[in-house]
């Protein structure tokens, strides 16, 4: 049994996967079974990430996901406050910051437990920047030394 924030964030990734396939918004709520308070949390958060996306290809030519701002997200406000008080403020500094070894990773931010770090990791897999996830070789040759 998933607790109600992970089946928030599983509604929100399902909505989102939904939504670039043309599904409207009334197809979401109930293919995914959806309150209509659950609709408008998961309806603002996807507004929210695809206008900061928009405002920052408008501003910025040859932007990247990696200059996407940490405050226009899709993870909870709560999350998105405390990783830009760290001083991330694009999703570039979370990649660099998990990427350097000798840092202690989101874990050792106060406030963010592996439950929130497990939040940011899933939102770096889903644009493709989570370190290591497209270098195999470079991921089994930190793992195994030897083997390099």
């Amino acid at each position: 049994m998933l607790s109600r924030s992970d089946q928030a964030v599983l509604n929100l990734e399902d909505a989102r996967s939904l939504r670039a396939s043309g599904a409207s918004y009334r197809q979401i709520r109930d293919r995914l079974g959806l309150s209509p308070g659950q609709l408008r949390h998961i309806r603002r958060a996807l507004s929210r990430e695809k206008a900061a996306a928009t405002r920052l290809r408008s501003t910025e030519s040859g932007a990247s996901d990696r200059n996407l701002p940490v405050g226009r997200s899709v993870l909870p406000k709560g999350l998105r406050r405390t990783l830009m008080a760290s001083g991330y403020q694009t999703l570039g500094d979370i990649v660099d910051g998990l990427s350097d070894p000798a840092g202690a990773g989101l874990e050792g931010i106060a406030g963010i437990g592996p439950h929130k770090a497990a939040l940011v990791k899933r939102l770096l897999d889903h644009y493709g920047l989570l370190p290591g996830s497209g270098d195999l070789k470079g991921e089994i040759e930190r793992l195994f030394p030897e083997l390099a």
